[in-house]
């Protein structure tokens, strides 16, 4: 019977040998006081503040002229929420804890005051999920030299032109940067004659000249653009009836249609006096995120959203989402430790982040766009990837879509 060793007796080694193992052992297991202080000394908080507005209209029910229920856009904050729990191990490995904390603004509170006190205290990054007269306010207030301010919710190319020598970052494509992805794709199927149907909203025509101005960018052609109205006013049928504005155009290989609201679109695909694909607000559609992306891990997140959240992701979380991994990604890749470090690691060249869509996004220098692939999807299926194979840039082909560098009234600040 072996003797048993007693808890209360000191540990004597018959054998050097062996009490040299032991030892090296034990230290392994319990490290010192000192190393446990300096560990503890390390880690940091990484606060990160996300903004919103009690009654948006954004996510209020959407109004619309014929009568169909259309649920709500949801808020994004869960795409954030989702990207805290899966960096925490990342930050944690460099020494950090981010930390999310909302701010949810009265209806009749000041946007850049709320923002202004978040900087000035100890917000590592913004993200802002406000209306765009907030958002354009808190940039031109804010100085160039804070914390970054995440804009996951403006699409409109102008807004980054605007936003010139600000801290505000552009997570979302561009309304230019989804354009282009439609017009590449027209063009690498060799359907370059284009009709564009457009709707009577400020968003359609704006929509619609983007388009435009893709087209002309990569060779395609608008054959005709006529204007729609939703209605059954029979003294308007040239702008009511599909069939009759199809048919009285010149032929077209694709259609492409400007409709934000999309009361009237969802009834041209299959109403056209000619059998061509429609794209743009329906048929096939550019956007940011799907969820039912099939591809580069993006099951994956979308799984995870699906388990907290219980609803599929949208591009805003998505966009939520690539927020806070800007954050750690220039915590880890770029060595930041403070707000105005973490903006200029943003568009410095060591972070690279991966948002799961086949390439790893960037933020241009020169207007803070996130360099991003676009999804081009069908409703049931991500169809393709854009950019496309044989549309060159000098530098990367993702700043193929949207506003380059040469073409942006907005210049790479010098080193």
């Amino acid at each position: 019977m072996k003797p048993m060793l007693r808890a209360d007796r000191p540990l004597v080694c018959v054998k050097v040998s062996w009490c040299m193992v032991l030892a090296a052992v034990l230290a392994g297991i319990a490290p010192s006081p000192a190393s446990a202080q300096q560990s503890g000394a390390a880690q940091r908080d990484i606060r990160i503040e996300y903004l919103s507005r009690e009654g948006d209209a954004a996510y209020a029910e959407v109004a619309s002229d014929d009568g169909v229920y259309r649920a709500p856009p949801p808020e994004p904050f869960a795409g954030a929420e989702l990207a805290i729990r899966d960096t925490r191990a990342t930050a944690h490995a460099v020494g950090a804890t981010i930390k999310l904390e909302r701010h949810v603004l009265a209806p009749d509170a000041d946007a850049v005051a709320a923002a202004r006190q978040a900087a000035d205290g100890d917000a590592a990054a913004l993200i802002v999920d406000l209306p765009l007269a907030d958002l354009e306010a808190i940039g031109k207030a804010l100085p160039p030299n804070g914390p970054p301010v995440f804009n996951i919710r403006h699409p409109e190319t102008d807004l980054r032109a605007e936003l010139c020598g600000t801290n505000v970052f552009h997570v979302l494509p561009s309304t230019a940067m989804l354009t282009d992805a439609l017009a590449q794709f027209l063009v690498k199927k060799n359907w370059k004659q284009t009709l564009v149907l457009v709707g009577p909203l400020p968003a359609d025509k704006t929509l619609a000249d983007s388009f435009a101005a893709s087209a002309k960018k990569f060779g395609a052609r608008i054959s005709d653009t006529k204007s729609f109205v939703f209605g059954n006013d029979p003294r308007q049928r040239d702008q009511t009836n599909v069939a009759l504005m199809t048919a009285s155009s010149r032929d077209y290989d694709a259609l492409f249609l400007a409709d934000t609201t999309r009361d009237f679109g969802r009834f041209v695909p299959y109403q056209q006096s000619r059998p061509r694909p429609v794209v743009g607000t329906e048929g096939l559609q550019a956007s940011a995120w799907d969820a039912i992306a099939e591809r580069y891990g993006a099951p994956q997140v979308n799984h995870r959203f699906e388990r907290t959240a219980h609803r599929p992701m949208t591009d805003g979380d998505w966009a939520a989402w690539v927020a806070v991994r800007s954050v750690v990604e220039a915590i880890t890749r770029g060595k930041a430790k403070t707000g105005a470090e973490i903006a200029a690691a943003l568009v410095g060249p060591d972070v690279a982040i991966d948002v799961s869509k086949g390439v790893e996004g960037s933020y241009r220098r020169w207007d803070h766009q996130f360099r991003q692939s676009i999804m081009l999807t069908s409703g049931d299926a991500v169809v393709e990837y854009a950019p496309f194979e044989g549309f060159l840039h000098p530098g990367t082909t993702l700043d193929t879509l949207g506003v380059d560098e040469g073409e942006s009234p907005c210049k790479t600040p010098v080193q």
